[in-house]
């Protein structure tokens, strides 16, 4: 009995001991993020009210429209996942669930293209010359992002 404990006890001690030395692994840690409700209105300084209110807008509506395509874009994910749970497989319908999802990706690329240009249409050259390199609303983020710990 008293063997066992120790065996166990050792056991618990080389988890514990693996688990500390991997690390944190995914979760915060220093990554790239988006600057969820910032946007454009953060990156260039000198914006009018008028201008920040309009970009505002057009970012609120592209999230909208954005977060209805990506749910469309899951339940086709979904109905693809089960098109190849199928006993017998066909292959047109796999390649058009995957067209379709392709679709909705590069209409989400549209959007946020349309959203970028109208945006830049709002600000005038000297404040289209600040913007980040990424593009409006795309940076580091505030303080930690998203990241691989700091295993990475």
């Amino acid at each position: 009995m008293k063997r066992m404990v120790v065996v166990l006890g050792l056991a618990v001690t080389l988890t514990a001991a693996t688990v500390f030395a991997w690390g944190p692994g995914m979760g915060p840690g220093m990554g790239q993020g988006f600057r969820h409700g910032y946007g454009a209105a953060a990156a260039i300084p000198n914006l009018s009210a008028e201008q920040a209110a309009k970009i505002q807008k057009i970012q609120s509506d592209r999230h909208a429209e954005a977060e209805t395509v990506r749910s469309d874009m899951y339940a086709k994910k979904v109905e693809l996942q089960a098109l190849f749970r199928e006993p017998v497989l066909d292959q047109a319908k796999i390649t058009a669930k995957q067209k379709e999802i392709t679709a909705l990706q590069n209409q989400l690329q549209e959007k946020g293209l349309a959203a970028r240009t109208a945006i830049a249409e709002i600000l005038t050259p000297e404040q289209r010359a600040q913007l980040p390199v990424n593009g409006p609303g795309v940076g580091g983020g505030r303080g930690r992002g998203m990241g691989f710990g700091n295993r990475w």
